[in-house]
């Protein structure tokens, strides 16, 4: 089987979206999130989220498989459906309006495993404007997707995604992806008719089935 594990060491994004948001860090490395609520903000913007899975798996929605892996005995499940809040990035640097200038966007998502059997995403995203005054929104948000019944051992699959465009309208900005990424379909807001910068720019996050390996 060809896993990728992710708790034994993290990998450089993961640790880039850590240190740029320290008000993630206690969260991540020790997830509390029954006691926080949905898209509850952190101190610098980042946010932590659970995601509708995380609470509820709709019958069908996971597919499990057990197998010897050398003399162990483990588990795979595959997870279908699932998907991140909708996520608006605080303002950083500009006024609120992108007034028809882009915003350029770029977007990090990254699966981590936290407290052993825990499945997680970070949302990284950055929207700038293409000239002066530079409005921009950026930040980080860290959505719990599942919580197995057993510790997760490894990801059989992709465990991060890569995505930029640039906006040209008021539209939603919908983009989908081949089975073979993590990502699914994306869904941003960029420009709008008013201000947007903090409080409408943002994009939700839908994911290709995951599979998890579990002991």
């Amino acid at each position: 089987m060809n896993h990728i594990a992710l708790f034994r060491s993290f990998s450089p994004l993961a640790l880039a979206l850590l240190v740029a948001a320290p008000g993630c860090v206690a969260a991540a490395a020790d997830p509390q999130a029954d006691s926080v609520a949905e898209d509850a903000p952190a101190l610098d913007g980042a946010e932590i989220g659970s995601a509708a899975a995380d609470l509820a798996i709709d019958d069908g929605a996971e597919l499990s498989t057990a197998e010897l892996d050398g003399d162990a005995l483990v588990s795979t499940s595959t997870l279908v459906g699932l998907s991140t809040g909708f996520y608006v990035p605080p303002r950083v640097g500009g006024d609120a309006e992108y007034d028809g200038h882009g915003p350029s966007v770029s977007l990090q998502v990254e699966l981590s495993v936290f407290n052993g059997n825990e499945l997680w995403a970070a949302v990284y995203m950055d929207a700038l404007e293409t000239r002066s005054n530079w409005t921009h929104a950026a930040g980080t948000a860290w959505y719990r997707l599942y919580t197995a019944s057993r510790p997760i051992v490894s990801v059989d699959g992709p465990i991060s995604f890569n995505h930029t465009y640039t906006d040209t309208d008021h539209a939603h900005d919908i983009f989908s992806f081949a089975p073979d990424n993590l990502v699914n379909k994306l869904d941003y807001v960029g420009d709008t008719k008013g201000n947007e910068a903090g409080t409408k720019t943002g994009v939700r996050v839908y994911f290709n089935p995951i599979t998890i390996v579990t002991e």
